[in-house]
């Protein structure tokens, strides 16, 4: 690639969007679990479960989440206080 290619290409749109998310992720990963939020399509996509699952999740009292209006809110700490909650130990076994 030539410097000027190079340069045009750090400097389209879509690339500077791309930066901006991979500094986002970065500046998430240094805040503790507390202080992260997700929204329902984050816990989804961390989670790899669906919408109605995550619903299920709610209505079952299972996953602890924030509302405001319509919109609905996870903390990190509550998705890993579930995870940990529903984690199922290997039995103990001799090798």
């Amino acid at each position: 690639m030539h410097m000027r290619s190079t340069e045009a290409f750090f400097n389209s749109p879509s690339a500077q969007e791309f930066i901006r998310e991979i500094r986002e992720e970065f500046l998430k990963s240094q805040k503790p679990a507390d202080q992260i939020i997700l929204d329902e399509t984050d816990l989804c996509n961390m989670l790899h479960i669906s919408k109605r699952h995550a619903a299920d999740l709610r209505k079952e009292g299972k996953l602890k989440f924030a509302k405001d209006g319509g919109k609905i809110y996870y903390k990190q700490s509550w998705v890993i206080d579930y995870i940990d909650q529903h984690t199922i130990r290997p039995p103990n076994s001799r090798f």
